[in-house]
């Protein structure tokens, strides 16, 4: 399976309109928090997330812990396949002493608020970053192989302006995004 997402920010009067939305015309998951460590040090590591091939994380979901690998799947850098490992502990402290045992010795810390929802077969998580409360979406749905990749990526899209929640379309954008995260509430820190 390849996982296409897309993200948007959100300001506070978008994101209470989205939760109302996607409350009323979808399925509700619930609310978790995760924190998460995205791991820096191993070989194919870039800082750009645009150009970086593979993402290496520690996520804990509300006491389920998992090693995370994310991956390419497209040259249009539009899909990623996902491998989870399942930790069978509730805090991320013995796995962080293995990656650090392995080599990776920093992470960017990321703290997250979400609410999930399913929309017409679209995985919806709204998420708020405290402490600065800064709020954005992700919209999420499989494609079996690479060649569905754009049709899957312009269903997400034509969903999420159908509810009035503009995606960030451009690696530049997108780049930028992520870079004012990492400066505003991601934490730099050794494991």
């Amino acid at each position: 399976m390849i996982e296409v997402e897309i993200r948007g920010r959100l300001t506070e009067e978008i994101y209470e309109r989205l939760k109302a939305q996607l409350s009323s015309k979808g399925e509700s998951r619930g609310k978790s928090t995760r924190e998460m460590y995205l791991l820096r040090d191993y070989p194919g590591y870039d800082k750009d997330p645009t150009a970086r091939e593979v993402d290496l994380r520690l996520r804990n979901t509300d006491g389920f812990c998992e090693i995370m690998l994310k991956y390419k799947a497209d040259s249009g850098n539009h899909g990623r396949r996902e491998v989870s490992l399942a930790l069978s502990e509730n805090t991320l402290d013995h796995a962080k002493e293995i990656v650090k045992a392995m080599g990776c010795k920093h992470g960017l810390k990321m703290l997250r608020e979400r609410e999930e929802f399913v929309v017409e077969g679209v995985e919806w998580v709204l998420i708020n970053c405290p402490p600065k409360g800064i709020k954005f979406y992700e919209a999420e749905l499989t494609a079996e192989t690479e060649s569905e990749i754009p049709a899957v990526r312009s269903k997400l899209i034509d969903q999420a302006r159908d509810l009035g929640a503009e995606p960030i379309l451009t690696d530049e954008a997108m780049r930028a995004f992520l870079y004012m995260l990492d400066e505003q509430v991601n934490e730099d820190v050794k494991l």
